[in-house]
């Protein structure tokens, strides 16, 4: 270092380290290090020094700790109503109150609060994150004390012991109810009381421990009805029970009653009549119509209808009200007899009796039976050997004719009075039957053919799996017991025609459906039953159709005359093959193969919205039956041409996996009968399925028939 340097120095330092003030050392002077010495320790800072940085490191802490404890809090803003006399905040963090807002850290606090005729206050106060946040809390007073009483509104001095009470919805017991607790504030009061009207009402409840008393009324729940009536003195019947004589009043409690007034020889007055709570009502004068006379009216033979004027009553025996004091022209009639007339006249209350003998209209039927010893029984009642003719009245008769050795012959004849009748009859001999039985193919008396069938074991329905199901399709096992016979071809125009000579088929579009060749159509159930019985009572075979009222109903048991196919032996018919069961008259696969049947076809595109745009059976409307190939069985047209009806009413069969069904025959009540197969109109995967089940109770274009008939007992 040069001495220019060293002149630059603040000064010169002893050896102890002090620095010479104001001297500088002198030109040439030579500076010489010496080795250091630690500082004596006796000569440190003194105690107060080190104890006041002490107390400045603590406040600064505190002030920063203050500083992040304002910049980390959160104001939260605390609403207590009515405002309490004390608050104070526990738990947590400190909370100083800073004016209206607190400064409280997040965390969980607890909140309490006091006023004088209030319950304490003492809520947990949960601070979130949000940085302003406001709590609201309501102080309860206590409660008050409050007594009860209930009385008669009608009379203010009639207390009404055991009035329930609720307060605010709570049953709290029954009137006259004293010094209860009661919350403070506007509450809801409910009180009830057997004859009284409910009554709701609010009472204000001061609380604070102060007792209050409130005394409230009840209305009535009544009503006076005064009753009068011409006569006086009726028996007065409310809701059925006896209740005083007029003229009468009644207390009624709201709502409709019954009454009836009753007097001797007066028809009995019956009305309603609707009360109101507290309304006063009154009735009448009600004047009493006098009462009828009785006729007991009887007729031999019974049955009898019988008229009133122009009024249908009944029939005989049978007892008739008639105005009193007044001539009535009574008209009896009844099928077979002359109609009858009298004239009658019955006093007021009074009964009597008239039995009228009916005269019988009788017709002549004359008998032409083979063998001629048979025996007639008519109406189950034996007449002996038959005669040459009988006069029987011109009713209904179930006629018999029967011999050892031969089959009976049933049928119905009515007389008609003035136009004889005849009977001809020849019975058939049991071997004679019994080979006819037999026989493979059989014909009835127009000519008509039906194959033999044998029974046996299927399953009528399809699975819920197959496509165009219907839900009436229900799965049912079969056991066809006893053998039948089967029609092969739809009974058509011409064989019908025999029957009924003036029917017509009609047409469709431009297209007639009447020809002879054609298969019958447009016609009913009844129509195509009793086409059946026409052909029973040819061959003397018990017809298997009866009239019951104004409907005609399967015989019972069901016998071997002539008669619709039951569907459970159409659908076995239709679907027999000699390997399995069909789907489609054609086989199981659609579309139906060529020439398999008369659907509805190209044929059909302007007469039908619906057709099988891919096949022609060259016919668009009804084919003659027989045009086209017959089924494994040898039956034409099952499922196609026309459909047909069926022996059974209608109905849809519940599942039952275990249940068999033998030889049914349909159920007993209906109001349609079953149709089964497709005709010329049908097209779809639906219609055209075998187990399609239909209904009809009317006529159609596409709706015929074939007949059936048992081929022996089972």
């Amino acid at each position: 270092m040069s001495g220019k340097d060293l002149t630059k120095t603040d000064g010169i330092r002893d050896q102890g380290g002090e620095r010479i003030q104001g001297t500088s050392p002198p030109p040439g002077m030579e500076i010489t290090p010496i080795s250091f010495r630690m500082p004596d320790p006796e000569r440190r800072s003194p105690p107060w020094g080190r104890l006041l940085g002490l107390v400045l490191l603590i406040f600064f802490c505190v002030l920063a700790g203050a500083v992040w404890f304002v910049f980390t809090a959160k104001q939260v803003v605390i609403r207590i109503e009515p405002e309490p006399e004390g608050v104070s905040v526990s738990g947590g963090w400190f909370a100083p109150r800073m004016g209206s807002y607190y400064l409280m850290r997040p965390g969980e606090y607890t909140l309490e609060a006091s006023k004088a005729c209030y319950q304490p206050l003492r809520e947990p106060l949960q601070i979130t994150e949000e940085q302003n946040q406001t709590r609201s809390f309501k102080m309860e007073k206590f409660p008050g004390r409050l007594s009860i009483q209930v009385q008669d509104a009608d009379n203010p001095g009639i207390l009404i012991q055991g009035a329930s009470v609720s307060i605010d919805a709570q049953d709290v017991g029954a009137a006259p109810l004293k010094a209860i607790a009661a919350k403070a504030g506007s509450r809801r009061i409910h009180i009830t009381a057997k004859n009284y009207q409910d009554l709701q009402t609010l009472v204000e409840i001061e609380g604070c421990g102060v007792e209050q008393s409130v005394t409230l009324a009840l209305a009535p729940g009544w009503s006076d009805v005064e009753i009068r009536s011409i006569p006086k003195k009726a028996q007065v019947f409310v809701n059925g029970k006896p209740s005083g004589h007029t003229p009468r009043t009644l207390k009624l409690f709201p709502g409709s009653h019954r009454l009836e007034i009753r007097a001797h020889l007066y028809k009995t007055w019956r009305g309603q009549v609707m009360v109101k709570a507290n309304q006063k009502q009154t009735l009448g004068p009600i004047r009493l119509k006098p009462a009828d006379g009785r006729l007991l009216l009887g007729t031999n033979p019974p049955g009898a209808n019988v008229t009133v004027g122009k009024a249908y009553i009944g029939r005989t025996p049978l007892e008739v009200f008639l105005q009193p004091d007044t001539p009535h022209d009574i008209k009896i009639s009844k099928a077979g007899y002359e109609k009858a007339v009298r004239e009658v006249m019955v006093s007021s209350g009074k009964k009597k009796e008239l039995r009228v003998a009916l005269v019988p209209v009788k017709g002549r039927i004359h008998f032409k039976v083979e063998p001629p010893d048979a025996e007639l029984v008519i109406n189950g009642k034996p007449w002996g050997r038959v005669p040459d003719e009988l006069h029987l009245v011109a009713v209904p008769h179930k006629v018999v004719i029967q011999k050892d050795g031969y089959r009976p012959y049933q049928t119905t004849i009515t007389p008609k009075p003035g136009f004889p009748q005849e009977l001809k009859v020849t019975l058939k001999g049991k071997a004679e039957v019994r080979k006819t039985e037999g026989s493979p193919v059989i014909k009835t008396a127009n000519g008509y053919s039906l194959k033999r069938v044998q029974p046996g074991t299927f399953v009528m329905g399809a699975s819920r799996r197959e496509q165009g199901r219907r839900s009436n399709e229900t799965l049912r096992k079969v056991i066809l017991q006893r053998p039948f016979y089967m029609g092969i071809k739809e009974v058509t125009n011409r064989e019908f025609r025999e029957y009924q000579a003036k029917h017509g088929s009609g047409s469709a579009g431009r297209y007639s459906l009447n020809r002879e060749e054609l298969p019958v159509v447009r016609v009913t159930w009844e129509q195509a039953a009793l086409f059946c019985n026409w052909l029973s009572e040819k061959e003397s075979l018990p017809p298997a159709y009866i009239k019951q009222g104004d409907r005609l109903v399967a015989a019972e048991p069901l016998g071997t005359g002539y008669r619709l196919p039951t569907e459970a032996e159409w659908e076995y018919c239709a679907r027999f093959n000699s390997r399995a069961f069909l789907k489609y008259p054609w086989g199981n696969t659609f579309p139906p193969t060529a020439k398999s049947g008369n659907y509805a076809d190209i044929s059909d595109k302007d007469l039908l919205p619906n057709y099988l745009s891919n096949y022609n059976d060259g016919n668009p409307v009804t084919a003659p039956p027989g045009s086209f190939a017959p089924n494994g069985l040898g039956l034409y047209d099952l499922g196609g041409n026309v459909a047909e009806w069926c022996h059974d009413l209608y109905s849809i069969y519940p599942y039952s996996a275990g249940k068999t069904y033998r030889d049914p025959t349909g159920p007993e009540q209906g109001k349609h009968h079953v149709v089964k197969g497709a005709g010329w109109k049908d097209s779809s995967i639906s219609e055209l399925r075998l187990s399609y089940r239909d209904y009809s109770s009317g006529n159609r274009s596409d709706l015929g028939f074939r007949i059936c008939r048992y081929g022996g007992a089972p």
